[in-house]
């Protein structure tokens, strides 16, 4: 096969800068965030076209308009883009998630199947046939190798969180490992960025939760910039002095914020925004390139922080809260 050169994704590129037009803005999650009713809310999302439309999606159930706006999404990519292989990375986090739904729901007799997800690279069927049977060649290899590790060792702990760690690992490394096949700096520092701030919420998680430092050595994400030893060396230290050690990453100011605002209010919400909006930082360089593979990736990578910003903003209205609640926690917006 030809290597796909940014050449030939000039007709794609095109493609995405017209429907861009039609994404979430400032403006439109500030009118959503305002709206008297979350019917009005909605109306903002049928405005730019989401999904198939909002008549028959009742308030209560607006999770259908975005799974279905989250597949429209992929749909349109792959109808578009010039190699489909170099986009499912940042669909295989929706198929571990439902790897460790099947594997909970066999080992501890629960039925979750309501938290399953039809947003995958591998269809639902197929991934509950290869967990049944053991019988895994439709799988990729990190599948596989996850699944076979949860199979060896869950029956000697029986601990359902082994489940997670092991599948978001191999998880992960699928994502780099396919990241770096694009050849793409761009998408290989975002992945690398996105490990780095899973570790962070995962490092003040821990530390809030008084777990000790070893338990943080099973539940890290290799593949990020800042390296295991940096949160290691510094585990028991205060957060304003782990905070020291994140300057060369670029990660102080905000982890700082976020650590502060969690010690005055008890809450994570903060952080985890602080987190979300670096990373859209650094999404947003794929509307300034002409054409080529970050342009698809961006939009991509986009469209799932807009999807989040509408959930939080919907949720918030479903539960009455005040506009100025539902403004503190949405994350900012790609255009």
């Amino acid at each position: 096969m030809a290597k796909i050169k940014d050449t030939d994704y000039l007709f794609s590129t095109a493609r995405v800068r017209s429907v861009e037009k039609n994404m979430l803005t400032h403006e439109r999650a500030e009118k959503m965030i305002d709206a008297k009713t979350i019917e009005d809310a909605l109306r903002v999302l049928d405005d730019i076209n989401y999904a198939y439309g909002i008549e028959a999606v009742a308030p209560n159930n607006y999770e259908e308009l975005l799974t279905g706006e989250h597949k429209k999404t992929y749909d349109f990519i792959t109808s578009v883009a010039p190699e489909l292989k170099y986009f499912n990375m940042f669909l295989y986090p929706y198929d571990y998630h439902n790897l460790k739904v099947i594997m909970k729901a066999e080992y501890l007799g629960m039925d979750f199947s309501d938290t399953l997800v039809d947003t995958g690279t591998i269809d639902l069927k197929v991934l509950k046939y290869a967990v049944k049977e053991r019988e895994f060649s439709a799988l990729t290899e990190n599948m596989e190798k996850a699944l076979k590790e949860i199979i060896e060792t869950f029956p000697k702990t029986n601990d359902p969180q082994l489940i997670d760690i092991i599948l978001d690992k191999y998880c992960y490394d699928e994502v780099l490992s396919s990241a770096e096949e694009t050849k793409s700096d761009f998408i290989i520092d975002y992945v690398r960025m996105q490990i780095d701030t899973i570790n962070l919420k995962t490092y003040v998680r821990l530390k809030k939760m008084n777990k000790s430092w070893d338990f943080f050595t099973k539940v890290f994400l290799h593949g990020g910039k800042i390296h295991e030893q940096v949160f290691i060396k510094n585990y028991d230290e205060p957060f304003e002095k782990f905070a020291e050690q994140l300057s060369a990453y670029d990660f102080k100011d905000i982890f700082l914020e976020g650590t502060e605002a969690l010690q005055e209010t008890g809450m994570f919400t903060t952080l985890e925004k602080l987190l979300d909006n670096k990373l859209i930082q650094h999404v947003k360089y794929a509307k300034y390139v002409p054409f080529g593979i970050e342009p698809l990736a961006g939009y991509l990578i986009a469209k799932d922080n807009e999807i989040k910003i509408a959930r939080i903003i919907l949720a918030g209205k479903l539960a009455g809260i005040s506009p100025e609640l539902i403004r503190e926690r949405v994350r900012e917006t790609y255009v």
